[in-house]
C-alpha cells in the first residue's frame, strides 16, 4: 500500500470500506458499525451499526440500529482500526484535510 502522502481522498475512503468506524457526533452519541460508503456531501452510511450513548443513566451496551446514514455536518470524531495498530484511530482531520469538505459556509481548509 502506499503512502498516506501519496494517496488520493478517494483512495482514502475506499481502504475505509468494510471497515469498522466509531463515529461521534455532536449530541455525544456514539455510533459503531461497518463503513458502506458515503454521498456527496459526505454523508457517512454505516450498516450493521450499534448505538451507544455514554453517562451514568444511559445503557452500556447500546442498541443495535442496523443501518444509518449520518450527516457529515453532525460528526465530530471518525475513527476506524488500524491494520498495524489493531486499534482505533482517529481519522475525522485526515479526512476532512484530503477531501476540502464544503460546508453551508463554503470549503474548509
Amino acid at each position: 500500500m502506499a503512502s498516506h502522502a501519496s494517496l488520493s481522498a478517494l483512495d482514502r475512503l475506499e481502504d475505509l470500506l468494510q471497515q469498522v468506524l466509531r463515529v461521534t457526533i455532536t449530541d455525544g452519541r456514539i455510533f459503531l458499525g461497518t463503513f458502506a460508503g458515503t454521498d456527496q456531501p459526505l454523508n457517512l452510511l454505516l450498516v450493521n451499526a450499534e448505538e451507544f450513548r455514554l453517562g451514568t443513566e444511559e445503557n452500556p451496551d447500546g442498541r443495535y440500529i442496523g443501518q444509518i446514514v449520518i450527516p457529515w455536518k453532525l460528526v465530530v470524531k471518525v475513527e476506524a482500526e488500524t491494520q498495524k495498530e489493531g486499534r482505533l484511530k482517529d481519522n475525522h482531520n485526515q479526512i476532512e484535510r484530503r477531501v476540502k469538505l464544503r460546508s453551508p459556509a463554503g470549503p474548509t481548509s
